[in-house]
């Protein structure tokens, strides 16, 4: 089941997070159609039925069985977030300075795998 995490208004250039787990900026064109504007594509949907938590800070979206790659002046590194603790970590490191470059979704994951 999707929990949805909405209590206030979207506004425009927020970031949000479909039942489908895809993570975008929230926009509307000049007809008032919502859109999701990822970094590969523009996507129409329905406010009400689609998007699960938005957030003017993308950190906010991250959930644990999410997949995030973090940057640093040493090194890069892909993290799959196993529990809360790990979420945590993961937000204070961000918040510390390291740059979060990528999130995959597990909605994402799960929907895109090649099942062996």
């Amino acid at each position: 089941m999707i929990e949805k995490e909405m209590e206030d208004k979207i506004e425009v250039g927020e970031y949000v997070r479909t039942t489908d787990g895809i993570i975008g900026e929230y926009y509307q064109d000049r007809h008032g159609f919502d859109f999701i504007k990822t970094d590969k594509e523009t996507i129409g949907f329905d406010i009400e039925k689609d998007i699960v938590k938005h957030s003017k800070n993308i950190i906010d979206l991250m959930k644990v069985g999410d997949i995030v790659e973090l940057v640093d002046v040493l090194n890069q590194e892909i993290i799959y977030i196993w529990d809360k603790e790990m979420l945590e970590a993961i937000k204070q490191d961000i918040a510390e300075g390291q740059i979060l470059k990528s999130i995959l979704t597990r909605e994402e994951f799960m929907n895109r795998k090649y099942k062996v």
